[in-house]
Formats: C-alpha cells, structure tokens, sequence
C-alpha cells in the first residue's frame, strides 16, 4: 500500500510539472539538451532543457525500509527540481522530494537557490539490504 501510494505521489508532482508550465503561443518549444539513465535495480535519472528555457532534473533511486508490520519493503525515493519562464519574463522553479516521509517541495522565483536544498531522509535507511 505504501508503495501504490509513492507512485501516486510521483504521478502527481510529473502531471503538475507538465500543466503548470506556461505555454508560448509563438514557436513550438524544441530539444536542447536530454540525458536519461536508467539502471533498474539501481534507481535512474533524467534531465532536459527546452528551447523556451524549460529544465528538468530527476533521479529515482531504490530505498529499502520496513513498512507498518516491520517487513522490508523496497520503493523508490525521487528528487527534483523543474523550471520555467512565465509570461511575466520571471523564471520559476519547483525542487521536490518524494521518499518514505512523504512529499516535500519548495518553491521561487528568479535564479535557483543553490544554497537551500530540501533535506532528504536519514541515510541510515537509504541503502540497507534486506535481511
């Protein structure tokens, strides 16, 4: 049930990345740059940049943690950040982590803040193996 619910929560944070970025009436927006890596039993990652200035980074690695009853579980932890130029010139940023304490995301305007980032979860979770 966890593990249903995360995916939720990720199809949710892609499907707010695509609607809430604006939409230029002019030119349709092309590749600049793309980069996808997917290692399965180890997680992926992926990243673009549009034409119109839209970016987007995301990795997803493989978690292993114990669920209500003490089983172990196995999800996938994702963090991110998207960008986008809106019709008022400003550019806007999203950063957002989705792991086993739930989804958090920060937000602004102007250029990326590099020196806050959201925290991510205890490491002493991130890479234990099953027993």
């Amino acid at each position: 049930m966890q593990l249903q619910a995360f995916v939720f929560v990720v199809l949710v944070a892609l499907a707010v990345a695509v609607v809430g970025a604006p939409v230029d009436s002019g030119a349709t927006p092309y590749i600049v740059q793309y980069e996808n890596n997917n290692a399965q039993s180890e997680g992926y990652n992926f990243g673009y940049e549009l034409s119109d200035e839209q970016r987007r980074q995301e990795e997803g690695t493989i978690r292993y943690s114990k669920d209500e009853e003490g089983k172990d579980v196995q999800f996938v932890a994702v963090q991110g950040r998207y960008s986008y130029v809106g019709d008022d010139g400003r550019t806007y940023w999203v950063e957002y982590i989705a792991d086993e304490n739930g989804y958090r995301t920060r937000m602004g305007t102007g250029d990326y803040d590099t020196d806050r980032k959201l925290e991510l979860s205890g490491d002493e979770r991130k890479n234990r193996p099953f027993v």
